[in-house]
């Protein structure tokens, strides 16, 4: 048994002699926003990989890559940041590269890649595919060519995943029209912590994790729009119809803590996928802002379902009719709807499927006037708990804080306190798969 573990010691050993430490400028790669570094960063890259694993640093500049990146197993490609920071513009008169056109805004200090290929592309090469054990670190991804415009330009994913234990750390992506595929192959056990990115059209997508993933730090907003004032609004118009921040899929174990989104059309969408059906998540510290739909639960495992705790939501939450898996919201904000609907659906939020969902030790308020709503739940189908949280009233919505359709298969509504004298509205009649006890009212308007 000593001769073994002495093996194994050595092996370890000679294995970190191996791994190396390169530097992209030592294969010919320049930071000055013109040359095209593709195949000094791929070289760098592959010799790393070729010694068994190691560490190949990006210096500060900006990188033009006119195509893509491997980046094989065992290897880490690391630049200068050690927090990911934000775009913001650097005055004329600093000591910049020249960059590509149209990079006049959102010049980026440190370690910058410049992503060029794929325009109009869906469906291309991803800018980085990452590989077993491949690590993303301390960077900064730009698509100097992108446009804040109400139609802004399709592109491939910045960074795809295949094979378990892919970690991205410390990055910025400052425009990507979609950012981290993780999902359209496996990738268990992978790491996502301190990620910042505007991603245009998609944000994360996660599919086929049969083991724990880890996302933490990661925040979706506009920020890169806000240095291109002139297309703000435009751009802004076009995701809130159609773009997704979270979009996620099969995952066994699934936890997201700290992480944000605002303004998108969804900001979580909990979906299945063929053959291996839906996933369950853990979610804490988190939340979306502003989205039309800040939650949609398509679907869920039955046994495990999808979980927030201590988080923010302002936008609708909707449990489809397919859902059978629990949903749980605890000691949560639910700040109503951010965008106008009209009838027959214009609740905040609404329950049908078969599944059970349940607010417990949450608080209801209506923060923006102009999406008032008349009904806070409506529960068309499902199981729903209500239980030890309040409603908020305020100028702006004094609503209904329950009704109860006739398709409702059970419902729990008790030890709540409202500050209205309104009541739920109970349209299955009384039934013992209806309680609804224990409340407080009063009218403090």
């Amino acid at each position: 048994m000593k001769t073994y573990i002495a093996a194994l010691m050595l092996a370890f050993v000679a294995g970190r002699a191996q791994a190396l430490d390169l530097n992209v400028a030592d294969f010919g790669a320049a930071g000055d926003g013109k040359t095209d570094c593709t195949a000094a960063f791929q070289k760098a890259l592959d010799e790393a990989h070729q010694a068994g694993g190691g560490r190949v640093h990006m210096p500060s500049g900006m990188f033009l890559i006119t195509g893509h990146l491997r980046l094989p197993p065992n290897v880490a490609l690391v630049g200068e940041w050690e927090a990911p920071p934000c775009a913001t513009r650097i005055p004329p008169s600093e000591r910049i590269p020249a960059p590509p056109v149209n990079a006049k805004a959102a010049i980026i200090a440190g370690s910058v890649l410049l992503a060029v290929e794929g325009a109009g592309d869906t469906k291309g090469e991803p800018f980085i595919r990452m590989e077993r054990n491949a690590t993303l670190k301390g960077l900064v991804v730009y698509y100097p060519n992108q446009v804040a415009q109400p139609e802004p330009i399709p592109y491939p994913w910045t960074v795809a995943g295949i094979g378990d234990n892919i970690s991205i750390v410390d990055c910025l992506f400052v425009n990507p029209y979609m950012a981290v595929d993780f999902g359209t192959n496996p990738c268990g056990r992978h790491l996502i912590r301190n990620l910042y990115a505007h991603a245009i059209y998609r944000g994360l997508f996660v599919d086929k994790c049969y083991d724990v993933g880890r996302i933490e730090n990661v925040h979706f907003w506009p920020f890169w729009s806000h240095l291109q004032p002139e297309g703000l609004e435009a751009l802004g118009k076009w995701m809130m119809k159609n773009s997704t921040a979270f979009i996620l899929s099969r995952s066994d174990w699934q936890y997201i803590s700290n992480s944000f989104c605002i303004a998108y059309h969804t900001g979580f969408h909990f979906k299945s996928s063929a053959p291996d059906g839906p996933g369950n998540y853990l979610l804490s510290q988190s939340g979306a802002d502003g989205c039309d739909i800040a939650v949609n639960v398509e679907e869920t495992q039955g046994h495990s379902g999808v979980s927030f705790s201590n988080s923010q939501i302002f936008g609708r939450i909707i449990v489809g009719e397919k859902n059978h898996g629990p949903v749980r919201f605890s000691s949560c904000g639910i700040f109503g709807a951010s965008e106008v609907h009209e009838p027959p659906s214009p609740e905040v939020i609404r329950i049908e499927g078969n599944g059970r969902v349940s607010f417990n030790d949450c608080h209801f308020y209506a923060i923006h006037g102009k999406t008032a709503t008349p009904v806070f739940i409506r529960q068309v189908a499902g199981r729903l708990s209500v239980t030890d949280s309040v409603y908020i009233v305020n100028k702006f919505l004094d609503p209904v804080p329950l009704v109860i359709e006739e398709g409702a298969i059970t419902t729990i509504y008790c030890r709540n306190e409202h500050y209205t004298a309104k009541r739920p509205d109970n349209r299955k009649g009384e039934t013992e798969r209806v309680i609804v006890k224990d409340n407080v009212y009063a009218d403090t308007k």
